[in-house]
Order: C-alpha cells, then structure tokens, then sequence
C-alpha cells in the first residue's frame, strides 16, 4: 500500500495494477489486520522525517490509504502466535499470515521477500508483489 504513496521504491507498477484492479476494476478485495492502520501512520511519519514526504501532506496521505476500501479486521493474537514461531517472522507478519488462512487462504500480496520465503512452505498463498501483473501501459 504504501508503493501507492511513494515511487522511488521498486515493484510500484505491480502496486499500482492491485490497487487499479481493487478500486477500479473491482475484481479483487483487499482486507488486513486492524494493525495495517498503525503501521501506515508510522510509515508515514517516518517517510516525513526521512524527507521522502513533504510533511504538510502526511494527513492527506494517510488518509487517502486508510479510506482505500480495505477491509479491517481483528487479529486471532494466538493463531498469529502460532504462526508467528513457526515462520520464525514478527508478530505483526504473522497477523497478515494468519488472516489471510482464516479467509481461507486468500492470495496475501507482499513487498517483503523475506515473509514470503518464510512462509512458502506453510502458506503459499503469500506471495510476492513482483509476480502481480502490472496493467500494460
């Protein structure tokens, strides 16, 4: 999500065809623990003091990602814990993890190659953003 926000990272064309085809194709659904809403805040206060953001849009860009349509959900604290240590990852990976499986085991797209190398043997539903197919310019 936050590719959406910042283009001077890699994969934000794989980024920009999920959003495109969550918000405007509407052929996908995008849910998250209800974490995702203090991560972003942290990664938006961060990318400001980094200047990567211009302090005075932070709100604005918060509020575009948080008013995105996804849908929050509470995290299961001990499947998230179970998974958590068998993936050898954070609690806070573990969650996106263990609702995707509660979903039953919905595509879960991610920029971090390490969670989806960890989790590829429990849990190939997590995937890498680089395989999302971007829309052809």
């Amino acid at each position: 999500m936050l590719k959406w926000q910042f283009n001077d990272e890699g994969e934000v064309a794989q980024a920009l065809a999920l959003r495109h085809d969550a918000l405007v194709a509407r052929t996908i659904e995008l849910h998250a623990p209800l974490l995702l809403a203090y991560e972003l805040t942290n990664a938006i206060h961060t990318a400001a003091r980094r200047l990567r953001l211009d302090a005075g849009t932070t709100g604005t860009a918060l509020s575009l990602l948080l008013e995105a349509g996804i849908e929050l959900h509470q995290p299961d604290p001990p499947a998230t814990l179970s998974l958590a240590r068998e993936l050898g990852v954070s609690g806070y990976d573990a969650a996106y993890v263990a609702l995707a499986a509660n979903l039953g085991g919905v595509e879960c797209w991610s920029a971090d190659e390490r969670l989806v190398r960890a989790a590829s043997p429990l849990a190939p539903f997590v995937r890498s953003i680089r395989e999302y197919a971007a829309v052809p310019a």
